[in-house]
């Protein structure tokens, strides 16, 4: 059995034109996801890893990944009701 960890983050650290992007992303074959996204029924869910094509990324991406890195996570969720971290930018929505 494999275990794995994941920290998770209120959508607040995500603008609002990241977060269409982002469930845009999810219905994407995973090939073609400039970065993998699963879509939640209150977020994303995305993997920490540093994304290994050239497509940019906005900016608080790059932010709450490396944050996941930081911590130890090989993934994070972003969820509508997840907590603030004060480590991150946060976005009116």
């Amino acid at each position: 059995m494999q275990v794995g960890h994941y920290v998770v983050l209120g959508t607040m650290h995500v603008r609002c034109a990241t977060a269409e992007q982002l469930s845009e992303w999810a219905g994407w074959p995973a090939v073609d996801q400039p970065l993998a996204v699963s879509i939640t029924p209150c977020g994303w869910f995305l993997p920490t890893r540093v994304p290994g094509r050239g497509d940019p990324l906005p900016a608080e991406l790059h932010a709450i990944l490396a944050f996941g890195r930081r911590h130890g996570c090989a993934y994070v969720l972003l969820d509508c009701d997840g907590p603030q971290s004060s480590a991150l930018p946060v976005f009116p929505w």
